[in-house]
């Protein structure tokens, strides 16, 4: 019977795989998180919330499509997400208000995010008049703003926040 052996090469096959695998599902370097401060964090927290009323009152102000257009859907999707995202970023803000720090209010700023996430796909999706434009583009700056207190990655993409 024969016996299998590794070719040479093997092993440091495996090392690199391996540092690969490790280097891609680990934080980028130097990803940290901008360091807490409560009421900075509450305060942008308040005006997202503010952004987000607004952004929901300007989809509402947002002139319809026609009956049959087949685009109707698009609207009340939106306009779901809008109540989503005012519903949430008032519970954030009302939470931080409260005294709630990072810990325990980071699962909320992420359910916040992925509805953005969702409603900019949708938004793309959609003709939207510039007011309700100018509306999204506020709740988009603000949360920004927030996102270097919880998301590490964000600190890479924007500035660091005023007071680090």
């Amino acid at each position: 019977m024969k016996r299998f052996e590794l070719p040479l090469w093997a092993p440091a096959l495996g090392l690199a795989l391996a540092a690969g695998l490790a280097a891609l599902f680990s934080s980028p370097a130097g990803a940290e998180l901008a360091t807490w401060d409560q009421a900075r964090v509450t305060a942008i927290a308040q005006q997202l919330a503010a952004a987000c009323d607004a952004w929901e009152q300007a989809l509402r102000r947002q002139p319809g499509e026609a009956i049959g257009s087949g685009r109707a859907e698009e609207g009340f999707g939106l306009g779901q997400q809008a109540r989503v995202l005012r519903e949430q970023s008032r519970a954030l803000a009302a939470h931080l208000e409260a005294g709630k720090g990072h810990d325990q209010t980071v699962h909320e700023y992420q359910s916040l995010k992925e509805v953005v996430d969702d409603t900019e796909v949708e938004a793309q999706r959609a003709a939207l008049d510039e007011p309700t434009l100018d509306a999204w583009a506020g709740v988009a700056d603000l949360l920004r703003q927030i996102a270097p207190y919880y998301d590490p990655k964000a600190l890479g993409e924007t500035e660091k926040p005023e007071g680090d």
